[in-house]
């Protein structure tokens, strides 16, 4: 059901001035359960209270991804009701929580950042990415389309015509091209 995972695959870690939201299910390479995405609406007004805290990084443990996306397990058992009201506007409203901080934001994106992680990375002000990363909107693979906004932050960032390729062909960009694109 919803809100039944474990919200320890997110943490907020402080280092000082610096905050950081790290992802940290490996098993899943970091897919996003329903857990952890209700959890960033509080963390960031958690952040947003802290005057101490003058940047934040999103990261995640796991070297071999920053974000798989979603866990599709997790919302798989949902009921359609449930998917679009939770899932899919709960997403789209955290993820444009995260965008709005106050504070600078960084995404540390190593790995593969797909679909969902992709749309977290956008959210940052500024994307640090390992030369070995690649990005990817899979969700056509399964009959999805980006929900958490990405569609129009992704435009902003790496144009349209990529974009479009990313998604309606689930094509995989390396970081090097990403950032050719402006990403």
């Amino acid at each position: 059901a919803y809100g039944a995972e474990l919200v320890s695959a997110l943490h907020l870690i402080r280092h000082g001035a610096v905050a950081e939201l790290r992802l940290d299910n490996p098993a899943k390479l970091n897919a996003f359960t329903v857990d952890m995405l209700k959890a960033l609406e509080p963390y960031c007004e958690e952040l947003e209270r802290d005057a101490s805290v003058r940047a934040i990084v999103i990261s995640a443990e796991d070297s071999k991804a920053f974000c798989a996306g979603a866990d599709i397990h997790a919302w798989s058992e949902l009921d359609t009701r449930e998917f679009a009201r939770h899932w899919v506007r709960d997403g789209h409203r955290i993820f444009d929580r995260v965008a709005r901080l106050a504070k600078p934001t960084i995404a540390a994106v190593n790995g593969h950042a797909f679909g969902g992680g992709l749309e977290f990375a956008a959210t940052a002000d500024i994307r640090v990415m390992s030369p070995t990363a690649t990005l990817a909107l899979p969700g056509a693979s399964v009959g999805i389309v980006p929900g958490w906004s990405g569609t129009q932050r992704l435009i902003r960032l790496l144009g349209e015509p990529l974009v479009k390729e990313m998604a309606l062909f689930g094509r995989r960009i390396s970081a090097e091209r990403a950032l050719a694109a402006g990403f």
